[in-house]
């Protein structure tokens, strides 16, 4: 895990490599579950409250931002386009023991919160999602980037097994909180921000959805997960998860992880089975499929990822994709700095908006073109607490549609506490 990301506790399974990697020697039982799951205290980052944690059974984070976007769309009439935007952000992640147990970990709360505000009038009264309307696809998970939106992603009970190596979370999840962790590519916060690099964008991660996550330690170096979600909450709607009418379907998600060495690299196999309900796409389906990521710490200097993934079939996401990117620590005397750049192509089903006129579907399967993305970040730490990043996107055929282009340019200023 690149130790220098604020935003690490808003998908908690970014530890993993990071935690693997800090360890001297063989790593004990639960050390992979415990870096998946709980908040690693890592040097430089106040975000980890580990005295509390060690004394009250507490870990809490909470991250503030600024941002500021500019949007420019070559063609097309959209209600971004041209304009710029400036947005209040804030992510919140709680992690309380509830019941002691040293030999087996114990029993934990887990609570998440994500929120956007505007603060200008055209981005207070704009009924887009900034974050959702630009890049490979709509429905994909990040950090709220709306006009007044809030929301919990997670509210849920883990219960830890046998050593710390089995353990299993029920209730209210975020499923990118697990799966799909590549440290460098998961932090909408102070990392990339097109959100086909975020998340896989072919493995369905519904968060503020009811479901359970079993987590299981093969070995010192392996491990497995499976979870069981239904799709049918939105979390930036404000949708109740518990009510029946959102039972749009449901998805299976599995895990298959290996570290190599000390946790210089890691790898992920990430397969998934979707089905459809009718009460939403108009005829029951099915979609499998499967991601892959592999992260390599190439050198002190130098993290390395690339993900993949196809699928038999997609409504809101793609049936292919292909990313590569890293994070590099240009100056030596800026150790806690690092600039980042990523590219991917995304083959999707369906421009974004697009809609049968007559049945007011989405029209899921008929368009096949290309995305492409590039984007450079660049992470300024100024104190332990507060940093700044610059970025900047071109994207060529957003989630396939027929415009050429599109570039996005911005700054967040993230505080962390």
């Amino acid at each position: 895990m690149n130790t220098k990301h604020i935003m690490t506790m808003a998908a908690a399974g970014l530890a993993l490599c990071g935690a693997a990697c800090a360890a001297e020697g063989e790593p004990q039982a639960g050390d992979i579950l415990e870096g998946i799951n709980m908040f690693t205290p890592e040097d430089g980052n106040p975000a980890y409250k580990v005295t509390a944690n060690e004394r009250y059974g507490t870990q809490w984070a909470v991250d503030l931002a600024y941002a500021y976007w500019g949007v420019h769309r070559s063609e097309g009439d959209h209600e971004l386009r041209g304009k710029h935007h400036n947005y209040a952000l804030l992510h919140a992640q709680l992690n309380q023991r509830l019941i002691s147990d040293s030999v087996n970990g114990g029993t934990w709360l887990r609570a998440e919160f994500s929120g956007s505000w505007g603060l200008d009038k055209r981005s207070a009264h704009s009924d887009e999602d900034l974050i959702g309307s630009f890049g490979s696809t709509t429905g994909i998970h990040g950090d709220l980037f709306g006009s007044h939106q809030g929301g919990l992603p997670e509210l849920a009970l883990m219960q830890y097994l046998q050593g710390k190596r089995l353990c299993v979370i029920g209730g209210v999840v975020n499923l990118t909180n697990y799966f799909d962790a590549v440290s460098i590519a998961n932090d909408s916060f102070s990392g990339f921000t097109n959100t086909g690099l975020m998340n896989s964008t072919v493995v369905p991660l519904p968060d503020s959805n009811l479901g359970v996550v079993v987590q299981r330690e093969l070995g010192k170096r392996d491990y497995v997960m499976l979870a069981a979600s239904r799709t049918g909450c939105a979390c930036c709607e404000g949708q109740d998860p518990f009510a029946s009418k959102n039972k749009d379907g449901y998805v299976l998600v599995g895990e298959y992880g290996h570290l190599f060495g000390d946790g210089e690299a890691t790898l992920r196999l990430t397969p998934f089975y979707q089905r459809f309900d009718s009460k939403v796409y108009g005829e029951n389906h099915h979609n499998a499929g499967i991601g892959a990521s592999i992260e390599w710490n190439a050198c002190e200097r130098a993290t390395l990822y690339t993900r993949a993934g196809i699928a038999s079939k997609q409504q809101w996401g793609n049936t292919a994709e292909l990313s590569v990117g890293g994070n590099f620590k240009l100056l030596p005397t800026r150790e806690d700095d690092f600039f980042g750049i990523a590219a991917g192509v995304f083959k999707g089903q369906a421009p974004y908006g697009a809609w049968d006129e007559e049945t007011e579907e989405p029209l899921g399967g008929q368009n096949h073109r290309r995305e492409y993305v590039v984007e450079v970040m660049y992470s300024l730490q100024l104190t332990d607490y507060c940093k700044v990043v610059p970025h900047y996107q071109y994207i060529s055929r957003p989630s396939g549609a027929a415009i050429s282009d599109e570039s996005l340019f911005g700054a967040q200023v993230v505080f962390s506490f």
